[in-house]
């Protein structure tokens, strides 16, 4: 069923509301009606309950043998009231006179009565101003030699023609209650000027209480003016809520199959509560069906299928019938997104409150939608709301996953139908979970990422905790740690490196608490280990599953920890300083070596005579900290050294000191970034230490 927007019908098969035979019916009464001295009839009732289709399915009966002339008058094409005046005799005329030529006469004399009315709407307005004086000259003398001819007279003259036709001549004049109140007394006067024409019948479309408004003057009763005028009265009958919801799903059903989604997100739990709350109090007639609908195509094509669709059907209904509360949820976006948190202080928190109690007064009548909205869209918000739930920053994660608007993420998208990072982030990690279970494919998906997207993936892939399959454990978990030294260093401190493996890590570790036992978590950790690719990686796989206090997480048992380690310990003796180098945490291989290992001595003092081995550990020692001066925005980095970590590898001040030394001696001095940490470290070996670390 294709949507048709705001146009009304025009003919049977379209007519979705049974109104044919109403309209069968009333057309029939209009070929019945005693037209000898003309009659008004008027199909009345509210915007949007199908006046205008009503008329056309009327008109349809009335071409039926005998057919009936109708004639139509469209006070919307013409501005202000003298306009109606002179242009309503004018346009009956023309549209008479275009019909065969049989009303040819009645048409003349209809344009002459009509001057008569309006002597201005003779005069040319084109042309140039000598033209237009000598056509205007003529036009008044011929007014003046028509005007020796009364109205009265004309009248008469244009009664008897009228009276001799066969069949009466139908006018229609639709959409009388989108006028002005003006426009509406000159329209009701001219009909009642001419309603007494014989074999006229006018055929009248407005909503009564609009047009009784506005006949409405100072001791006189614009419905009772209105009674004087009308003869016939047909009040459209209302339209059956149960019609109006069963054409709102058939209409919904239409939109969405049409826009061809693989795999529509429709949230059926959600949906009655949503439709009964937002979007059933909203819609009052076909006519808000249709504008609904058509509203609705185009944003769900342009969306792509990124947002539930649940959701996009409660915010668009918002958007159409409350822009109000549409154009503040638009500047309350983080008011209506932002979790319980107890990083919140409470002036922010009330702050949010504020917005979203301005946001429930903007919507007026609708307050009770908007509190919906809140409830059963953004339930982050609805704390805010006669002491709702809270809802902390875990839910989130599957907000996200169920692609709600609930998430920031999918709100920004969906006001700005822009991809943010985020969401990007988001589709990526989709993507990566689909081939999780295949490390050679994972670490593909991954190499051929932008490098600086990499982490903000593997952060995305925490939202689908609880989700990972379980044959992904071991490769989704190698193919992780294989990744992690392609992540590029970010700027978060003192520890560039620090935040890129905690995220690696905390998946790992997730895909591992996916298996039920210690005894498979044993077999999956013997089985990762030897595969991953760098001693860097390693490391922080055994921290991540041993019993180091504060780091370890105690997955496996003592024993299979400690062997674990033992494998690490001797790799890593293995390895000489020309592999080592290459290692991306060699500082925390270093220290660890130091600390967890009893036969290091001989392996380390190799080590420390390698004058690339010992460049290589004081360029990572090297970290920047940031400073910010009272009063100024502009952030001060200054060089630091992770000095008592160096002392710590290399045992004592004379070996570190040898150490440097070698970097001073044997690498070349004109690298400039080795040639400022060499400097740095005589600076702390003279004894001085930074005021603030």
């Amino acid at each position: 069923m294709a949507v048709t927007g705001d146009n009304p019908i025009r003919d049977t098969p379209q007519d979705a509301l049974g109104r044919a035979p109403l309209a069968k019916h009333l057309a029939d009464e209009l070929r019945q009606v005693d037209a000898t001295e003309g009659s008004v009839v008027a199909v009345m009732g509210p915007w949007g309950y199908g006046k205008t289709s009503l008329i056309n399915l009327i008109r349809r009966h009335l071409e039926t043998e005998p057919p009936l002339t109708v004639l139509d008058f469209n006070p919307w094409m013409f501005s202000g009231t003298e306009q109606l005046v002179d242009s309503f005799f004018t346009e009956l005329a023309a549209q008479l006179d275009i019909k065969e030529g049989k009303f040819s006469k009645i048409a003349t004399e209809l344009s002459a009565y009509g001057e008569l009315l309006s002597p201005l709407g003779a005069i040319p307005v084109l042309g140039s101003w000598i033209t237009r004086l000598g056509a205007s000259t003529k036009a008044l003398k011929q007014f003046h030699e028509r005007k020796k001819e009364s109205v009265t007279q004309k009248r008469a003259k244009l009664a008897g023609i009228l009276a001799n036709l066969e069949q009466p001549l139908i006018v229609v004049i639709d959409d009388i209650d989108r006028l002005d109140t003006n426009e509406i007394r000159h329209i009701f006067k001219l009909v009642r000027l001419t309603a007494s024409f014989p074999n006229v019948v006018y055929l009248l479309a407005f909503d009564r209480e609009r047009v009784e408004q506005a006949l409405s003057e100072t001791g006189l009763s614009g419905r009772n003016y209105l009674e004087k005028i009308v003869q016939v009265s047909v009040d459209i009958p209302a339209i059956p809520v149960t019609l109006l919801r069963a054409e709102l799903g058939r209409t919904l059903d239409s939109i969405i199959n049409g826009i061809h989604l693989s795999e529509p997100r429709f949230d059926e739990q959600r949906w009655l509560d949503v439709f009964a709350e937002i979007i059933d109090p909203l819609l009052r007639n076909m006519r808000d069906v249709r504008r609904f609908a058509a509203s609705l195509q185009g944003t769900l094509r342009s969306l792509r299928g990124e947002v539930e669709i649940v959701d996009v059907l409660a915010m668009e209904a918002v958007r159409v019938f409350v822009p109000d509360l549409y154009r503040a949820a638009i500047e309350n976006k983080v008011a209506l997104t932002e979790p319980s948190s107890s990083f919140i202080g409470r002036r922010e928190d009330s702050e949010h409150k504020d917005a979203i109690d301005n946001l429930i007064a903007t919507s007026a009548e609708h307050s009770a939608v908007a509190k919906a909205l809140v409830h059963r869209v953004f339930p982050a918000a609805d704390r805010h709301i006669d002491n709702g739930m809270h809802y902390d920053a875990s839910w989130q994660r599957m907000w996200i996953r169920e692609h709600r608007l609930a998430h920031p993420a999918l709100l920004s998208f969906y006001f700005e139908r822009l991809t943010n990072k985020d969401l990007d982030s988001f589709n990526h990690a989709t993507n990566a979970l689909s081939v999780m279970n295949n490390a050679e494919a994972f670490e593909e998906f991954f190499k051929l990422l932008d490098p600086h997207e990499r982490e903000d993936v593997i952060v995305a892939l925490e939202n689908f905790e609880g989700e990972y399959p379980v044959e992904a454990v071991v490769p989704g978990s190698i193919g992780l740690l294989n990744t992690l030294p392609s992540l590029p260093e970010r700027e978060r401190g003192m520890l560039s490196m620090g935040d890129g493996r905690l995220h690696v890590t905390r998946v790992v570790l997730r895909l591992f608490r996916r298996l039920d036992d210690e005894a498979k978590v044993e077999a999956a950790s013997r089985e990762v280990l030897p595969q991953i690719s760098t001693l860097s990686s390693k490391l922080e796989f055994v921290h991540m599953i041993g019993h180091v206090e504060g780091t370890g997480h105690r997955l496996v048992s003592e024993v299979a920890a400690r062997e674990l380690e033992s494998m690490l310990s001797a790799e890593i003796q293995r390895a000489n300083g020309a592999q080592l180098k290459t290692e991306p945490n060699l500082l925390g291989l270093m220290i660890w070596m130091r600390n967890h290992t009893e036969e290091e001595s001989t392996f380390m003092t190799n080590l420390f005579g390698d004058p690339e081995f010992n460049c290589a550990l004081l360029l990572q020692s090297v970290c920047q900290v940031r400073s910010q001066s009272v009063g100024s925005r502009v952030i001060q980095r200054e060089a630091r050294l992770h000095w008592e970590t160096l002392e710590t590898i290399y045992g004592d001040q004379e070996t570190l000191r040898d150490g440097v030394q070698s970097v001073r001696h044997h690498i070349d001095s004109v690298d400039q970034e080795v040639a400022d940490a060499t400097e740095l470290a005589m600076k702390y070996l003279t004894g001085w230490r930074p005021e603030r670390f």
